[in-house]
């Protein structure tokens, strides 16, 4: 983590973050904590989320697997009976199995589609249900769904272009209830999931990306962080892209 002054913007609030086991999801939930929220770290692996509770030093763990609806609907109710409130969900938890078009099948549409949007969509309902004026949504999307960054990626760029619909269709429900929601778009980022890849993979990204290198899991994590604070009071329904200027270059 970089090293740099957090103001206390989110001081007595309680955030969610999915998928905070690891990578950007873990740097979310440990910036949003430095921001002074009380954060849930919620992953399907547990022993990751207490490491990223570890990390930030407070906080909760939650064993979570945000394909199953009910179990979604059921970890925000508790979270919500026990802190009395739910101020920010942060929709991280994704998957990208990268399967050719030609072999993709149903068994992985079900996977991708059942974590990248279903999952979200019923964390935001449930979460929804409970919020009050003020409290903000950030949905984890992907440059993927402007344009593939690869090939064997099409099922995650199509769950993260019906992310971002559902960003916008949820935007305007709720948005006269007060609360925000918003989509960040992370570009090629150096997490565990792509640390193994081959340098020769990982080049062209760098050298076509205007900030000459991949994005740390904390660029994304300061991003969420402006979406999910008071500077962005004004900023409804938005795709927020994050890439290092990647999708401008070709």
């Amino acid at each position: 983590m970089t090293d740099y002054d957090v103001p206390a913007w989110l001081a007595g609030e309680t955030a969610i973050v999915t998928g905070a086991g690891a990578g950007i999801g873990r740097a979310t939930a440990v910036l949003l904590a430095r921001a002074g929220a009380f954060v849930v770290a919620a992953d399907r692996d547990l022993a990751a989320a207490e490491a990223t509770v570890a990390a930030m030093g407070a906080g909760q763990a939650l064993a979570l697997d945000v394909a199953d609806a009910d179990a979604v609907r059921a970890a925000i109710a508790a979270v919500h009976d026990a802190r009395g409130r739910i101020d920010i969900l942060v929709n991280n938890a994704g998957v990208y199995p990268m399967v050719a078009l030609d072999q993709l099948d149903a068994a992985t549409w079900t996977r991708t589609l059942g974590i990248n949007l279903l999952g979200a969509s019923a964390a935001m309902q449930a979460a929804a249900a409970v919020m009050t004026a003020g409290a903000r949504i950030v949905n984890i999307s992907s440059i993927d769904s402007l344009r593939p960054s690869a090939p064997g990626l099409g099922h995650y760029g199509a769950s993260k272009a019906a992310l971002n619909a559902l960003t916008r269709s949820a935007a305007v429900e709720l948005g006269p209830r007060g609360i925000r929601v918003n989509a960040l778009l992370p570009g090629v980022i150096a997490t565990e999931g792509t640390s193994g890849s081959p340098p020769e993979y990982r080049q062209p990204f760098i050298d076509r990306a205007p900030a000459r290198r991949l994005g740390a899991p904390d660029d994304i994590a300061r991003a969420v962080l402006f979406l999910a604070g008071p500077l962005a009071a004004f900023v409804h329904g938005q795709q927020l892209v994050a890439d290092g200027g990647l999708t401008i270059n070709g």
